[in-house]
């Protein structure tokens, strides 16, 4: 059994890996569009990586308001 967030981890490691790749290739023997280049690695890469280094624990350990909002 893979955890998702692992599995996500993984496809970012992929990602990175095809971009590579394609900077090995000549220009007129690359795989991917410019416009799909630069999708992955402007927008999808940095909103993943941004997604997986997300944390959770709250800003101010000391807030006394319970969780609650303010009024």
């Amino acid at each position: 059994m893979v955890n998702e967030f692992t599995q996500v981890e993984s496809i970012v490691k992929d990602l990175k890996a095809i971009i590579q790749r394609e900077d090995k290739r000549h220009q007129m023997d690359q795989h991917l569009t410019t416009s799909m280049r630069h999708l992955l690695e402007d927008e999808i890469i940095p909103q993943l990586e941004n997604e997986l280094d997300f944390d959770p624990t709250p800003e101010h350990l000391w807030d006394l308001t319970g969780g609650e909002p303010p009024l």
